[in-house]
């Protein structure tokens, strides 16, 4: 990575971000059931929770939390990446949620975490490179990653704000070509999935599938933007 300008180092992180990320909108990926028998009122759902032990932003709601399984080809592990533990299988759990609260606010908050993280885990946000946080946030992005060591391994976080209208304004482009992506023959899938790959560790199809976080966030994007809230994504990862 240290052959590219900051700027460019920036970009790349970001869209790998938003790869990563932008499972923060995918709120409706995993619904709720509607149980119960025909014709009779079904009690209401109780409000889902922070399943993880990371800490959620005062106030905000659950709206998702599912396990995901994700096979992940990392061409260059950074301590800065929720994989960086290098290629293999992932699995973890996503905590996507709701606020109330302004961009800004949310950003703070993720400044915060990443200056003073949760007892037990360690911030990779050095700082050593200040453009990239001014950077995400011109897209309505802001996120801070962390480690915490378990059993002898590593597991990754991912924290992601997101403001959902600004997101879908600077990138709504990139989600249109994905839906392309999505429909073209397989044997032309593979030019855009090598360079996928080569440029962010893991390939359109990858990224692209129901179950992982990415392709949830990808397919659910729609529908969160046109809430008037903005979204928190966590993303736990460990390598088998």
């Amino acid at each position: 990575m240290g052959t590219f300008s900051s700027k460019s180092t920036a970009m790349k992180r970001t869209l790998a971000t938003i790869a990563a990320v932008i499972a923060l909108a995918g709120c409706s990926g995993s619904g709720q059931g509607q149980g119960g028998n025909a014709g009779a009122s079904a009690p209401p759902a109780p409000p889902l929770k922070n399943t993880l032990d990371f800490p959620l932003y005062q106030g905000a709601s659950v709206v998702s939390s599912h396990d995901f399984t994700q096979n992940v080809q990392v061409s260059n592990p950074t301590n800065g990446s929720v994989f960086a533990a290098g290629s293999g299988t992932y699995t973890g759990r996503e905590v996507i949620a709701s606020s109330s609260a302004s961009f800004s606010d949310l950003s703070k908050w993720v400044g915060t975490l990443a200056s003073t993280p949760p007892s037990g885990y360690t911030s990779l946000e050095t700082g050593a490179n200040p453009n990239e946080r001014a950077q995400a946030q011109k897209y309505g992005l802001d996120y801070a990653t962390f480690t915490k060591p378990e059993n002898g391994k590593t597991h990754g976080v991912l924290v992601i704000v997101m403001d959902p209208q600004r997101v879908n304004t600077r990138f709504g482009t990139i989600l249109s070509m994905v839906a392309k992506y999505r429909a073209l023959p397989e044997m032309m899938r593979a030019p855009i999935d090598n360079e996928a790959k080569t440029r962010f560790g893991m390939s359109l199809t990858e990224a692209t599938q129901p179950e992982s976080p990415i392709g949830a966030a990808l397919a659910a994007l729609d529908q969160f933007q046109h809430k008037s809230a903005r979204g928190i994504v966590m993303i736990d990862a460990l390598k088998r």
